[in-house]
């Protein structure tokens, strides 16, 4: 069946939707499973010993116990002309960045049953011509042609239009808390019912999920005392503690408290720890939002770490105009990717069926014999005055 696809590479993890053709039309956005359990996968690629390259969660696993063959954060560094070392290889950002987005398309393929029609890609809000340029390019070099790239507030704009009525004209705050950090924009809806980027902003505070887990590692690794430098495993010990701390702070959005390795910890307590980041990033957004050319009423939020609760309540407190928090959204950007590319690719249609003659279709019977008598008509009237109702200029001999 044929389909289009979004994608979005964000700092951490990588999601990605489809939206099947339904006949005549195209259905709605839909997230796939690209990670083993979940739906997102691990932003991480690693380079094996026999030369394969692998990524998400095979990828994150093997980066555990041998990080110098591992590429995380790499999205982030593109534009930057200090290329990273990959093991011995030396790898451009949007290389990187390519080789998990062609991974993302053979995935999704592989359980379709055929590529899609169209791919739209989401990127950071402040990228300019030479940071998509460069991505392009890397992208045609793994033969990905049929790819447009487009700013995140935008595609997460087309999630929440597909759910909620946005007149043309109207706008959008978006309030994007990911693992990175904090990007606020303003969109606004043109007449042809597309979305534009007004204004955008990215903090450069650490307020991001990333920075959520530091707070909640300290903790645990103060209660713990810490661990034995000589140890030989120390290494493999810190990055599943650290993956034990990231899934502890998830834990907290749906629970009141959690314990990691015998080290208690409550909401209330954690909550306690991210609040001046989280009111530093409201106060951006707010900064945003008064240097935008649009007057808006609603404010989307999005990223994963948008599920704390926390950060909910100080945005609804702070932010004075109507909050909306998308479902599941660690997702919205990549369903507003595959809904905006609903609107550049016609669905396909199937080719009409051939007219098939049998051969024993008997042949027409012969037409009667009609006597006509001809007509004494008038002398016809030039085109001309058929189109002008002028009468026809008289040549010299007439």
């Amino acid at each position: 069946m044929p389909y289009v696809l979004g994608i979005d590479v964000g700092t951490s993890a990588t999601s990605a939707a489809v939206s099947r053709q339904t006949g005549s039309t195209w259905g709605d956005a839909e997230a796939v499973q690209l990670g083993e359990r979940t739906a997102t996968a691990p932003t991480v690629v690693y380079f094996a010993a026999d030369g394969t390259v692998i990524v998400g969660d095979a990828a994150q696993r093997n980066a555990g116990g041998d990080p110098a063959n591992a590429a995380r954060d790499f999205p982030r560094r593109i534009g930057d002309e200090i290329p990273l070392m990959v093991g011995s290889e030396v790898c451009s950002a949007e290389a990187l960045t390519a080789v998990l987005v062609t991974w993302v398309v053979n995935e999704v393929a592989a359980a379709e049953g055929m590529h899609p029609e169209h791919i739209v890609l989401a990127h950071p809000p402040n990228w300019g011509n030479y940071r998509r340029r460069l991505l392009h390019r890397a992208l045609r070099d793994t033969n990905l042609d049929n790819v447009t790239l487009l700013p995140s507030p935008v595609t997460v704009a087309e999630s929440h239009a597909a759910v909620y009525d946005v007149p043309n004209g109207g706008s959008l705050g978006v309030y994007d808390l990911g693992a990175g950090g904090l990007s606020s924009a303003v969109v606004r809806r043109s007449p042809i019912g597309t979305f534009e980027l007004l204004n955008s902003a990215e903090s450069v505070e650490p307020n991001g999920g990333n920075s959520f887990d530091d707070v909640v590692f300290e903790h645990v690794m103060d209660g713990l005392g810490g661990l034995d430098p000589a140890d030989p495993d120390a290494w493999t010990t810190l990055s599943r503690l650290r993956r034990e701390c990231a899934a502890a702070k998830e834990f907290l959005s749906v629970s009141t408290d959690v314990t990691v390795r015998e080290v208690p910890l409550t909401r209330v307590a954690f909550e306690d720890m991210i609040r001046t980041a989280v009111q530093a990033g409201i106060e951006e957004l707010l900064r945003t939002i008064r240097s935008a050319p649009a007057d808006l009423d609603t404010v989307v939020l999005v990223g994963g770490s948008a599920r704390i609760p926390l950060v909910g309540d100080l945005v609804k407190t702070e932010v004075r105009k109507r909050i909306v928090i998308a479902p599941e959204p660690e997702l919205a950007c990549a369903r507003g990717a595959a809904t905006a590319a609903k609107r550049l690719v016609p669905v396909p249609q199937p080719a009409p069926a051939p007219v098939v003659i049998a051969d024993d279709v008997p042949p027409s019977p012969p037409r009667p014999l009609i006597e006509i008598t001809p007509l004494d008509l008038p002398r016809p009237r030039s085109i001309m005055r058929a189109l002008t109702g002028r009468p026809k200029a008289k040549t010299s001999g007439s």
